[in-house]
């Protein structure tokens, strides 16, 4: 066994090191180029500008990534809007190379552990998703830390830290977003499954109780968020009691109200809405292949099949590999997340957003590369299996760097605020801009953004000093987006702001005018 960093350690692990600084160079470019759009936005604005607190305890829509929020809100002291916003996403990409190129090490020799590693990183859902200040990414790598000790426990290290992660990382991918609960699940299965098999009850029980306390420890988090939204609503419901009394006092006197106001809100609100559940399995292959189709462009039907295909023959690799009674974890592993996660969607009649499933890719491609190589080791031809690695790992490399540059992955995120943002540069001091009357939801929270400002924000047209407007003022013939919502464009407000203010700046989408 090679110590770490040694001469042999670095050369047997060289190319792995050389794909990953090469993404982590990319991620970190983008993350300061393409520019953020509406939601990444939204949240800097509403919750990680606020700080860590203020995000851990607010909840005004279901979308709001709580736990990715409130660490973003302590890297946002550093003063950078792009390392607050971006930074945490950005880390979390490039451990999550790391984490899969390590797991699938574990069972794979380096070239195929490369291969899978690449085919991950070239994803273009996963690679858009790795310096967007959203959640998802650092949920994946949630996911990987557990799956890794899980193992570590199959393996016979039954050491608290090591259930402690497993714990911690549960509850944080939960906090994080509640959609990890996709992952979460077969996570579980895997491990407990795996300990079941092969009659380790002891162990069991120890990784079932640290299941537990991960949801024990979950609800305290959004226990927090629930009192806190349900003492604001109760304080301002003129029919209550409690009317006009702080929150904090509530929360003391009324907890268990508070409380079920709070998860009343929650879930009157929800995010993903359910369908018909026979319509959610017809549309399911169609629904896959356009998730799958974000993983590789134009190429969802192709992995579609290999979706299924790696599917199918990890429960055969599983069946096999326990008859022999070899280490079958891997195959459980991959069988639980592929099979599972469909499952769990029509049981709940839904098809969440693509960017929801972004953590497959994690099941899918370490499950392709796999099947691969347990193929070509029954062969019992090592130098076959080396060379394919070889030749695996260097078109799987180079597709990922030819996709990594290219325009398609490289396309801007954001196109409203960039014209807004745009319109800003134009101005001599931004920061001057104060009782503006917006004209839409996507102002104020690139004012925020880019110049750090928060100008008193009017509802009269007639109160403001600084009106913005954007395409749909000038062109009525110009398709209004019906979310995020547009306010006041009119006849009425043009004719008043053409009136009785004056044009500062002009771009072809935005104008802003001063009275």
């Amino acid at each position: 066994m090679t110590k770490k960093f040694s001469p042999d350690f670095i050369k047997e692990h060289i190319v792995a090191a050389v794909l990953i600084l090469f993404m982590a160079v990319v991620y970190i470019y983008n993350m300061f180029t393409n520019k953020p759009w509406y939601d990444e936005l939204y949240t800097y604005y509403y919750f990680i500008s606020r700080g860590p607190i203020y995000a851990a305890i607010h909840w005004p829509v279901p979308n709001n990534h709580v736990g990715y929020s409130v660490v973003s809100a302590f890297l946002d002291y550093l003063g950078n809007p792009y390392i607050g916003l971006r930074g945490i996403s950005c880390i979390a990409a490039i451990a999550n190379l790391i984490l899969i190129y390590k797991l699938s090490y574990k069972f794979m020799n380096k070239w195929y552990s490369v291969a899978a590693t690449a085919l991950y990183a070239g994803t273009y859902l996963v690679f858009r998703l790795a310096f967007q200040g959203r959640g998802y990414t650092l949920s994946t790598t949630c996911l990987l830390v557990a799956i890794l000790a899980a193992y570590r426990v199959a393996l016979g290290d039954c050491r608290i830290k090591n259930y402690f992660f497993f714990a911690a990382a549960l509850t944080f991918g939960l906090y994080i977003v509640p959609s990890s609960i996709y992952w979460v699940i077969p996570v579980c299965i895997t491990g407990g499954l795996y300990l079941l098999i092969q009659k380790r009850y002891r162990d069991l029980w120890h990784l079932v109780l640290s299941g537990i306390i991960a949801a024990l420890a979950t609800l305290f988090l959004y226990m927090l968020i629930w009192l806190a939204i349900g003492a604001n609503l109760v304080s301002k419901d003129a029919s209550s009691s409690f009317y006009g009394i702080s929150q904090v006092k509530i929360i003391l006197k009324a907890p268990f109200l508070a409380a079920k106001t709070g998860i009343d809100y929650m879930l009157a609100t929800p995010y993903i809405q359910s369908i018909d559940r026979f319509e959610c399995i017809r549309t399911m292959p169609e629904y896959f292949i356009s998730l799958l189709g974000n993983f590789y462009d134009r190429a969802g039907l192709a992995v579609f099949i290999l979706y299924i295909a790696v599917a199918i023959l990890s429960v055969i690799s599983l069946i096999m590999l326990i008859r022999h009674r070899e280490n079958f974890f891997l195959s459980l592993f991959i069988s639980c997340g592929l099979i599972l996660v469909p499952i769990m969607l029509i049981v709940q009649s839904v098809h969440p957003y693509l960017r929801v499933l972004s953590f497959l890719a994690v099941f899918l491609f370490i499950g392709l590369v796999y099947m691969l190589n347990q193929a070509l080791e029954l062969i019992k031809r090592d130098s076959l299996l080396i060379r394919c690695g070889y030749v695996l790992a260097g078109c799987t490399i180079l597709i990922t760097v030819i996709n990594c540059v290219s325009p398609f992955y490289r396309s801007p995120l954001a196109t409203r605020e960039n014209d807004i943002q745009a319109a800003l540069a134009k101005m001599d001091n931004p920061t001057d801009i104060d009782n503006i009357f917006y004209a839409d939801d996507f102002q104020k929270y690139v004012l925020k953004f880019y110049y750090d400002v928060t100008p008193n924000e009017v509802y009269a047209l007639e109160a403001a000093d600084f009106v913005m407007t954007g395409p749909e003022f000038s062109d009525p013939s110009n398709e209004v987006p019906t979310w995020p919502v547009l306010y006041g464009y009119s006849k009425d407000m043009e004719d008043y702001v053409k009136g009785n203010m004056t044009e500062l700046v002009h771009t072809d989408s935005y104008s802003i005018y001063k009275k």
